[in-house]
């Protein structure tokens, strides 16, 4: 983990929102296999768990997350009005956590799990009834929900830096 500071679609009907998963990482393409769409496509936010939800970040062995530097983006929109909330990812170093992701696992390749901190696992629940709130008053809206890294080269960078990210909803995703 580096310590240097931070700086740096697809929808689905959830509730009253269209859940899209932005994967603004990096400056670069980004792409969603389709079997992650459909299984995002069925994906529940009012029923998320946040204390479970876990992101996961695969990097060239020569780049590292930086601390701090990976974040859970929502952009909230309801009635014409747009929010966003930001929220920090804390660093899980625990090697259970990734012991689902292990055939994900190439050559030259590592794979960095987070968290939500327990303060956010609150925040992220009332933004969430806020939503659900404003659904039962007729409200329409959507959320995007973005990850972000940081990254620090750690040696020498190859030409491309390959970047995929893992979103776990479930416990026992």
């Amino acid at each position: 983990m580096c310590n240097l500071p931070s700086k740096t679609p697809l929808r689905q009907r959830v509730g009253f929102a269209v859940l899209t998963v932005a994967l603004a990482i990096l400056p670069g393409c980004t792409s969603l296999p389709v079997t992650s769409m459909v299984k995002l496509m069925r994906t529940d936010f009012a029923n998320i768990d946040p204390a479970v939800l876990r992101v996961a970040v695969k990097l060239p062995q020569t780049v590292k997350p930086r601390r701090g530097g990976v974040k859970l983006k929502l952009t909230l929109a309801t009635d014409g009005a747009k929010q966003e909330r930001e929220f920090v990812l804390d660093d899980l170093n625990d090697p259970a956590e990734l012991l689902s992701l292990r055939s994900e696992l190439s050559r030259g390749t590592e794979i960095h799990a987070f968290r939500l901190d327990p303060a956010d696992v609150a925040r992220l629940i009332a933004v969430r009834d806020d939503m659900l709130a404003a659904k039962r008053r007729g409200a329409k809206g959507s959320i995007i929900v973005g990850v972000s890294a940081d990254g620090c080269r750690a040696g020498p960078l190859p030409d491309k830096v390959p970047l995929t990210t893992y979103l776990r909803t479930e416990a026992d995703g």
